[in-house]
């Protein structure tokens, strides 16, 4: 059996600080304690795109992105980076609350055009300028703090017969804002229309080469010694599925049709059987919005988490563009564009629910040396 408490996954043994010891941190270290809170988040194709560059005397935290990890086949825009980003603001932001502290964000860049993908892919670029401030710790988000360190995508069955509760999808309701639109969707038909075109895209992903390629290299054997990627584990992959999936989408060996057929159809079962599916649309398809969309994806995940309730991304909608367009006008009647799209519920398997977290880099290397 595969031992998943190496190197790779000890990030995740962190004990989760209380206020009174946070408190008595040095200020390099609460900035470096804050910095880890924001590096547990969520990232597409877990790439973990963010460097943090601390700046103790003045308090301040300023989140890069490193180019490298922008993903040239799936993320065309750099949108899915700056939404991972979004989310480990919410940590950040979480983490800092809880603990005695209000923030203040500056964008540092808003032009689109610099996030996307291109030959030169060496460098950072700087998002987000974060202010710590001194203010009374608020002790009722206890609960989603620790999540943080609990919250993790489980790529699984659910039982569709157990709704989640109203009072819950009532608190993730509340997100909405101007800009960002939540839609809540619980009806079997609604989720059944939903669910083709996510089998649609997914199915292009797995027959486009330049797609299935970029996909099996972030894909790997369960065994896998990387701190970044998707080890197969968390698809419910064993481990000689893992590995044979990973070297047929990138080439080593010819895809087993069987394999790619799971695969592609996986996503598409998983929606029509999960009682909730939620996604993002924005008004306007800007930097902004990515960041803020991030935001109120991992506080709905930190909520679920706190509550008991799993949930799974489902990427291909959004990365897949003309799938998105038509998602858009079919289901919704709307230009919005969708940002994200996950599904909810509780866990069907009891085993399901002891896989891994996701890999994670050390926290040092993460952090820019100054």
């Amino acid at each position: 059996m595969i031992d998943y408490t190496g190197s790779n996954y000890a990030v995740w043994e962190t004990t989760p600080l209380k206020i009174d010891e946070f408190k008595k941190l040095l200020p390099t270290e609460q900035l470096e304690y804050l910095c880890l809170m924001a590096h547990l988040a969520p990232s597409s194709h877990n790439t973990q795109p963010w460097r943090f560059e601390i700046k103790p005397d003045q308090l301040e935290i300023v989140i890069n992105i490193i180019k490298e990890f922008i993903l040239p086949a799936s993320d065309v825009n750099g949108r899915q980076t700056v939404i991972s980003v979004g989310c480990a603001l919410a940590n950040l932001k979480t983490a800092a609350n809880y603990l005695g502290y209000k923030i203040e964000t500056t964008l540092l860049n808003n032009d689109k055009q610099i996030f996307k993908p291109t030959d030169d892919n060496s460098g950072l670029i700087p998002l987000l300028k974060i202010k710590i401030e001194l203010d009374a710790p608020n002790e009722n988000l206890a609960e989603v703090y620790q999540a943080i360190f609990n919250r993790k995508v489980t790529r699984a069955e659910y039982l569709e017969s157990s709704e989640i509760p109203p009072n819950l999808l009532d608190e993730i309701d509340a997100l909405n804002n101007d800009q960002i639109k939540i839609h809540l969707v619980s009806d079997r038909l609604r989720r059944l229309t939903i669910s083709e075109f996510q089998g649609q895209a997914d199915n292009f992903v797995i027959n486009s080469k330049k797609f299935s390629r970029e996909l099996g290299e972030w894909l790997l054997p369960n065994d896998s010694a990387s701190f970044v990627g998707m080890p197969g584990i968390g698809f419910g992959l064993g481990d000689d599925e893992a590995k044979r999936l990973h070297d047929g989408l990138i080439g080593e060996i010819p895809l087993n049709p069987a394999d790619g057929l799971k695969f592609s159809t996986g996503g598409k079962i998983g929606i029509e059987k999960s009682p909730t599916i939620c996604f993002l649309t924005a008004t306007d398809d800007n930097v902004e919005n990515w960041i803020a969309a991030g935001e109120i994806v991992e506080k709905i995940f930190l909520k679920l988490t706190a509550h008991g309730i799993v949930f799974t991304m489902h990427a291909g909608i959004t990365e897949v563009s003309l799938i998105n367009k038509l998602f858009s006008m079919s289901f919704l009647g709307t230009s919005r564009r969708i940002l994200s799209l996950f599904r909810m519920g509780y866990i069907k398997r009891n085993e399901d629910a002891q896989r891994p977290h996701s890999p994670r880099w050390p926290l040092e290397k993460v952090i820019i040396d100054n």
